[in-house]
């Protein structure tokens, strides 16, 4: 019998970005967001301190289409507090390139990020219950549209 599996640090911080930014829906995107970033997380975005609420506006640029995306990471590195921990908690640096595609027109933008993240696992889990979320995020990102064209069969 085997238990769940515990993500190493650099593993976790990539599947929950790419869960956020491949996000094909408003209410997928919030519980990803949710289980990404921590309630009281301090932002930064582009050197200006934002809230969590409005870095959340700013990912999904408050889109009511749904909208499609892929993320090519181009560099992860992590440094974990305890290396042999089994929930490792940590900082993570991670470069990666998203192209987000919007509808009704096939609108494309080319986002390149490199963020950085404390991530930090509240002190009140039981051993073995990963509730990792991340504490601080500061990221620096330009974005650029790519394309417009329609959508097949319009």
């Amino acid at each position: 019998m085997s238990g769940p599996i515990i993500l190493t640090l650099d593993s976790w911080a990539e599947q929950r970005l790419q869960a956020v930014l491949q996000s094909t829906s408003k209410q997928a995107f919030d519980v990803a967001f949710d289980a990404f970033i921590s309630p009281l997380a301090q932002i930064t975005l582009n050197g200006e301190n934002v809230s969590r609420a409005d870095y959340g506006t700013y990912l999904w640029k408050a889109q009511a289409h749904e909208r499609s995306a892929t993320v090519d990471f181009k560099g992860v590195v992590a440094v974990p507090k305890d290396q042999d921990a089994l929930i490792q908690t940590g900082e993570v640096g991670l470069f990666f390139v998203s192209n987000i595609n919007q509808p009704p027109l096939l609108f494309s933008e080319v986002v390149t990020a490199s963020l950085n993240l404390i991530v930090d696992q509240p002190t009140d889990q039981p051993a073995g219950v990963d509730k990792r979320s991340v504490a601080s995020l500061t990221q620096v990102s330009t974005e650029r549209p790519s394309n417009v064209k329609p959508l097949p069969g319009q």
